[in-house]
């Protein structure tokens, strides 16, 4: 009816419609013109952003899966704990005494024990799952000397009293009134070898402190655990041994009373 009344207004109706799709298409066109020639893909900028964001959850995922397969490894090896473990037994007089000093290793791995100290069993961080932090324990070992890298040293390493957590100390022979100290075994022998490596000594920066120590050695683990009040200490995991002609046995101290394993865990949430 506007038509037949009014043709104009039909013909600029239809101008217009034509003009704009035309302006249309040649946007169009030039937008996709590095396409080939081919309409604008209007969903391709929501699919890239869909691909990073499923290339991060991808990520995200692997990187969690690796943790967790690190943590069961660790887990594993500390699962692993209660395997009886083959020993050699250390040296003993003809009351079952331990004789001192026990020595260990071979060669630059040669530690030497002088005391295996005391359990202190009702501070927990005397203690962890894999090791007893006994207060007096001390050793010595023989390594590059910070002062003259072409000689020599006896390193001492202790284990002292420091209240509620325990205090590593290693002395070198040359430097007696220097000691080194920290929270950890490894923590206090990393000090000593970052020193030696910066020094232009070839040693391991890396090296295990329970290992310096003469601590990770089965054997010294073994008469640790005999010790007096060890079986008190209830985070630690009592280890199995198997002694050349006898069968697998578990070696600990007299069972504490559950009073006492009572009063250590309720110490351990303070």
């Amino acid at each position: 009816m506007i038509s037949e009344a009014y043709p104009e207004v039909d013909e600029d109706l239809s101008s217009s419609d034509d003009d704009c799709m035309h302006s249309e298409n040649e946007a169009g066109w030039r937008g996709s013109a590095h396409n080939g020639g081919r309409l604008p893909d209007l969903t391709r900028h929501d699919d890239d952003d869909t691909q990073r964001s499923r290339r991060k959850r991808d990520v995200a995922a692997l990187s969690d899966a690796s943790r967790l397969t690190k943590r069961r490894r660790r887990q594993g090896k500390r699962d692993d704990r209660s395997d009886p473990k083959p020993i050699e037994p250390l040296e003993r007089d003809s009351s079952g005494r331990v004789v001192f000093p026990i020595v260990i290793g071979k060669g630059q791995d040669e530690v030497r024990i002088h005391d295996l100290g005391r359990v202190v069993w009702d501070r927990e961080a005397y203690h962890t799952v894999r090791y007893i932090w006994t207060v007096g324990f001390r050793s010595t070992r023989v390594c590059p000397s910070i002062k003259d890298a072409s000689a020599r040293c006896v390193y001492t390493s202790e284990i002292l009293d420091g209240g509620e957590l325990p205090v590593f100390q290693v002395t070198a022979a040359d430097m007696p009134d220097e000691p080194f100290r920290a929270s950890s075994s490894s923590g206090v022998w990393k000090q000593i070898l970052d020193i030696l490596m910066a020094n232009g000594v070839g040693v391991k920066t890396h090296a295990s402190g329970p290992q310096m120590y003469g601590l990770s050695n089965l054997g010294i683990t073994k008469a640790i655990q005999e010790l007096e009040n060890a079986g008190r200490c209830a985070k630690y995991t009592m280890q199995r041994w198997v002694e050349p002609g006898h069968e697998p046995r578990t070696d600990t101290s007299p069972p504490a009373p559950a009073e006492d394993r009572q009063f250590a865990y309720n110490s351990s949430n303070e």
